[in-house]
């Protein structure tokens, strides 16, 4: 099972206690669906209708440890969630290479950035700060089953 991390930053001073518990309750959602107005470029690419993800090649855990550089800010939600698949040469998943500002994320990841068009359910999220290895059901998120093991 592939995992995925998200990088949660709290740019509007809502505090990290109340994002986590947001996340952990409701999961990863768009901008779109939290109703946040992005700038026209950003909505030109796309990225209010996206969750991003950062893989595990070299450059995308040293881009995503860019972004963690204020633990008070910042912390990392990790996603194992089997409808997540990698586009290839040949075939078509559900995630898209976010590849910089050239269009709308699309094709391979030649960053380690990916895009996944639409929301990731709570049971998939493994929320740093919030959850740790003892939490009910942890095996099953590990295993990709989600929290509830129902996955």
């Amino acid at each position: 099972m592939k995992e995925y991390s998200h990088v949660c930053i709290d740019k509007n001073e809502t505090g990290l206690a109340t994002l986590q518990q947001d996340i952990a309750n409701n999961g990863l959602r768009t901008a779109d669906q939290l109703g946040i107005i992005l700038s026209g470029g950003s909505q030109m690419l796309e990225h209010h209708l996206h969750v991003f993800l950062w893989d595990d090649s070299v450059l995308g855990v040293r881009r995503r440890r860019d972004l963690l550089v204020n633990p008070e800010t910042s912390f990392l939600v990790r996603v194992r969630w089997p409808l997540l698949t990698e586009t290839g040469w040949i075939f078509s998943g559900t995630l898209r290479g976010d590849n910089g500002h050239v269009g709308p994320p699309s094709g391979r990841s030649t960053n380690g950035a990916w895009a996944y068009r639409g929301s990731i359910p709570a049971d998939y999220c493994f929320v740093e700060g919030y959850h740790d290895a003892s939490t009910d059901g942890f095996e099953n998120w590990r295993s990709g089953r989600g929290w509830s093991g129902d996955g």
